[in-house]
């Protein structure tokens, strides 16, 4: 079996580093795409290539807009293109680190009796995770970013969502930049309905591969979804469930926490050395996120179980 990692990174190369290094050692047969964010931190693509079987993309990054899911597919393109054979795409940030060793975790995945590791529930209805007015805003308008915000004048902003709570028709958000939506009719119904989920997942090839065609198939809802907030959120699970062809584990099998400081709605803390024990027990096969720069002793302690 063999698992491809795709790796959306933006800064702390030498973490980036470390990670690609514990997957190439743990999976000397893994792929690695790394989709690197063209305005981030430099990255040293010769070393990182001198790994193994890597290969560095580079992409306009982004937060909450479809810049996610243009990269996912932009490392598919590259597997299909070299023909890379591959059974498994697993996809990460450069933030996430392996909470198992590389070669328990693959066995988990040959292993598992579904088409892929998937966390998946209704938009709307019985079994919705998100407040309907959540999933409403993000998913039934089509936004316009105006300006990127720091966090103080997200702060300063945030009274203008209150216009969000007297009317139907207009949102106003700030957690992705001042962002301004107008209410669409929107392509869901009966023959489509809404899931949201994680945008981290473990997919097998035949599934990657219906995903690559549906781009294809349904311009209609890429571009409903390119207008969205957060459509990486959403996409990949509405395209999924609502063709009948796959079974799913409804596990995504990563261990984010986001309660606590420096946690936010759309934003998971950083986890230290005493988030360790709970993170390895949960049985996920990644964790983040992690910050070698704020606190290496964490990702070294990792490595005592995770590299032997």
């Amino acid at each position: 079996m063999r698992v491809c990692y795709n790796i959306h990174s933006h800064h702390l190369p030498e973490q980036l580093y470390h990670l690609v290094e514990t997957i190439t050692r743990g999976s000397p047969n893994s792929v690695v795409v790394i989709s690197h964010d063209r305005a981030g931190a430099p990255i040293d693509e010769t070393a990182l290539r001198a790994l193994g079987e890597v290969t560095v993309q580079y992409a306009i990054g982004g937060y909450g807009d479809f810049n996610h899911i243009d990269r996912w597919y932009a490392a598919v393109e590259w597997l299909r293109t070299t023909g890379t054979s591959v059974d498994w795409l697993v996809n990460l940030a450069g933030q996430h680190y392996p909470l198992q060793p590389l070669p328990v975790i693959e066995r988990d995945l040959a292993a598992t009796p579904t088409d892929g590791l998937l966390q998946y529930f209704p938009a709307f209805g019985p079994g919705h995770h998100w407040p309907p007015r959540r999933a409403r805003s993000r998913y039934l308008f089509h936004h316009r970013r105006l300006a990127r915000l720091s966090p103080a004048w997200q702060r300063r902003l945030r009274p203008l969502q209150a216009i969000n709570l007297v009317q139907p028709l207009v949102r106003v958000h700030v957690g992705y930049g001042l962002t301004v939506g107008r209410r669409v009719p929107g392509p869901f119904g009966p023959d489509l309905r809404l899931y949201g989920g994680s945008s981290f997942m473990s997919l097998t090839w035949p599934v990657v591969d219906y995903l690559w065609h549906f781009r294809r198939r349904r311009p209609d809802l890429v571009d409903h979804f390119r207008r969205t907030l957060s459509p990486e959120e959403a996409f990949f699970a509405t395209a999924l469930l609502n063709s009948g062809q796959f079974a799913f584990t409804n596990d995504k099998r990563r261990y984010f926490v986001f309660r606590g400081p420096g946690a936010g709605l759309n934003r998971s803390r950083t986890l230290g050395v005493a988030d360790l024990d709970a993170a390895v027990a949960s049985g996920a096969h990644f964790g983040g996120k992690f910050d070698m720069s704020a606190d290496p002793a964490a990702i070294y302690q990792l490595d005592a179980l995770v590299r032997g």
